[in-house]
């Protein structure tokens, strides 16, 4: 308990990032509706099994900015391809907040997937203790990379 207000008092970078990342996906979904939200999801999806054929082994900054380049362009492509079936549909608000705290958590994980393991290990990045506990564990970021498909198929 006392990390967590901790955390409050004194946010790291790295956690004011995450949130960010869910308030942006929130204020997205509430905007696009939530169907633009699950094909950005699948997007994501997409990516990850393409990326790793791409040839970049450059450093981790710069492989993370090809990496959201490619995502914007793959999620404005899928949501272009889908326009008749990604109408707007706004769902409810609290379908919108999960689907945007499980859009943000896959995509932290997924970008700390990129890093070298000896980058985190040695914490390179500076990140703080919460976010490589939940989003770089391999417990955790097992579940990040699980659940957003649940949510796109059940919310």
């Amino acid at each position: 308990m006392q990390s967590f207000l901790s955390l409050i008092k004194n946010p790291a970078w790295d956690a004011v990032l995450v949130f960010m990342l869910v308030a942006a996906g929130f204020f997205w979904g509430i905007s696009g509706g939530k169907k633009k939200m699950a094909l950005g999801i699948l997007a994501l999806y997409a990516l990850l099994v393409i990326f790793p054929y791409i040839p970049i082994d450059e450093i981790f900054m710069f492989r993370a900015g090809i990496f959201l380049a490619l995502l914007l362009l793959l999620a404005l492509f899928l949501i272009r391809s889908f326009r008749g079936a990604a109408g707007y549909y706004g769902g409810l608000w609290w379908e919108i907040l999960v689907l945007s705290i499980l859009a943000a958590g896959f995509f932290v994980a997924s970008i700390i997937k990129l890093a070298p393991e000896d980058v985190i290990k040695n914490n390179i990045l500076n990140l703080s203790p919460w976010v490589l506990q939940v989003f770089a564990s391999s417990a955790y970021a097992k579940l990040w990379f699980i659940l957003p498909i649940f949510g796109v198929l059940f919310l």
